[in-house]
Order: C-alpha cells, then structure tokens, then sequence
C-alpha cells in the first residue's frame, strides 16, 4: 500500500511540479517575446526583492508548520493545527505589513540608491502589496506537505504564480490592451491573491475531511515548540534563498535590466535540473517529521537513503541532456 500510494504521490507531484517549472521558464519566455529583456531584468529585481523578505517575515515559521501540522495531522488534531495556523498567520503577518510598510516610505531610495533603477518606482508599491500573500502562500504550501497533498503543494510554488501571471499577460494582448511593467506587476499581485484564496478553500476542506477534535497540547508548549526551532529553520530558508535566488538578487545591485533578464533566462533553464529531486523531498518531507518525532533513527536513515538514491538516478540523464544540448534549448 505504501508503495502505490508513493507511485500516485510520484506521478501527481510531477505533473504538478512540471506545472510549476514550466511557470518560471514560460514567464521569461513571454516577457522577453511580448515585452523586451529590460522590462524581465525590473521584474526579477521586485521579484527576488519580494522572495528575500519573506524570508524574514516567515522567519522559518514555514518549516516549523510543517514538521509540527505533519505531527499533528498524523494524530488528526484539529485542534493543534488550527492553534498553530493562527499563530504562524499572525506572526507572519505582523512581519510582513511592517516590510510592506518600510517599502512603502523608503521606495525611492530603494529604486535610486540600493538599486539605480528609477523605472523600479512604477512598480515597487505593487510588489510590497504582494508581499502578505507570497508569504502567506509559502506557509500554505508547508501544510500541504504535511496534509499529504505534495501535489497540490507545487501550485504555491513561484513558478505557478508566474504561470498565472503570464496567462494573464497572453489574454491582455489577445485582447489588444497594451502590455507595460505596471501592468504586469499587477498581474503578479492578482496571481498571488487568487493562488492564496484557492488555497485557502483547499486546506479548509482538507482539515474538515480528515481531522477531528482531540486532546492536544496547550497553547503554551505549541509557542515553545515553535520558538525554540525558528532560528535554525530560518537559517535553512535563508541558505535555500541563497541556492536559489542568491545569484539574481547580488547581480540586481550591479548590472543592468537587460542583463539580468538574459541572465535570468539561461539560470531558470539550468534550474530545472533540480526538477524531480524538489518533486521528492515533497512526497518524503512529512516523513522525516513523523519519525523525528517518533525518535526512528532507523526509519529516518532508510527514507533518507531512498529519496538520495532515487533522485540520482533520474536527475542524471536530465545533467547530460541539458549539458549537452545547452546550445539548442537556449
């Protein structure tokens, strides 16, 4: 049983993660093509601008969720789980209205000073609006994970919110209404907000299928078990930041739009590498939090193993492909 329903988690959590890779790559594709390459560099300035404060305002509160719902889903505690929902929501949220607010009254040195870029004014006020939501989003893919939903999870992904956003970007042309930087940027932000309601509803229905009121602990040690990992889990998000959006947002402060939109172009294509290794730390991260709480070192070791193993095996013919054939894709 546990391996047809890692075979369906498989085979969904692919698609859905092919969804959500296509999104990044389609979205460079279309501003290039529809726009021009300086108009995809502001763009991915705003973007990894956005990406790099949420990081500060989950402060690793995404992490945390997830081992701590994956727990707590396990026992079916919905009581502990809505707990733990509204405390992440309210911390999260507190942090993100202040990063918005700080954007709001200090966007022209940001535009000027850290960034040289003045065209970075149409555009700043929408994407410190996005902040909430993409933050929000990112805690929201967490419980998915730990609501053995690894598929539905990869919708919150950025590439599933570019993807929108391109879409978006397609019927505005479709329909001959101009395509400019603001208008993209709101794009974005409506792309956030409807990905965050969707989720909403889908967790919502979720908790109210598979769990039920038990005996749980108190508000009190839910706090502590929280605080006391934050540290740790924000210095993985932040080194995942780094991995993943490190090379955009330190090129943003030193070359031109045009450049970092070229250069963003070939990075997301090489990025796709990490396509299916992504795809099982999905299916396997609930795992890992069950038996950590559990104390199975044994069971831990033996998934760890697993998921390596695996993820060698498929991601090298994808390493030889794209080395190969670098020159025909790009």
């Amino acid at each position: 049983m546990y391996q047809d329903r890692f075979l369906i988690d498989f085979i969904s959590t692919t698609l859905s993660k092919l969804f959500a890779g296509i999104g990044i790559i389609f979205f460079n594709f279309i501003i290039i093509n529809f726009s021009n390459k300086d108009t995809l560099g502001i763009l991915m300035m705003a973007i990894s601008l956005i990406a790099f404060l949420s990081i500060f305002s989950k402060f690793g509160l995404n992490h945390a969720s997830l081992r701590l719902a994956s727990i707590y889903f396990e026992k079916k505690d919905k009581k502990a789980i809505i707990e733990l929902i509204l405390y992440v929501i309210f911390v999260s949220g507190i942090m993100s209205i202040i990063f918005t607010l700080i954007i709001f009254i200090f966007e022209k040195y940001i535009a000027s000073e850290l960034y040289n870029n003045i065209k970075l004014l149409e555009i700043l006020k929408i994407f410190a609006v996005s902040l909430p939501f993409y933050t929000f989003i990112q805690i929201q893919k967490s419980l998915f994970k730990s609501f053995k939903l690894p598929a539905l999870s990869n919708f919150s992904d950025i590439g599933s919110i570019l993807f929108f956003c391109s879409l978006l970007v397609l019927i505005s042309n479709y329909i001959n209404l101009h395509i400019t930087l603001y208008k993209i940027s709101l794009f974005f932000l409506l792309s956030c907000i409807l990905i965050f309601i969707l989720n909403n509803l889908i967790l919502f229905q979720s908790s109210k299928t598979n769990l039920v009121n038990v005996t749980s602990k108190s508000t009190i040690d839910l706090k502590k078990n929280l605080l006391k990992t934050l540290p740790d889990y924000f210095t993985i998000d932040f080194v995942n930041y780094t991995l993943v959006w490190g090379s955009i947002f330190i090129c943003t402060f030193f070359y031109k739009p045009e450049i970092i939109g070229s250069f963003s172009s070939a990075y997301w294509f090489a990025y796709s590498l990490l396509f299916f290794p992504l795809i099982l730390n999905s299916i396997y991260a609930p795992n890992f939090a069950i038996n950590s709480d559990k104390n199975n070192k044994i069971k831990q070791k033996k998934i760890f193993t697993q998921n390596r193993n695996i993820s060698l095996i498929i991601t090298f013919p994808i390493f030889f492909i794209i080395f190969f054939f670098s020159d025909f894709f790009l």
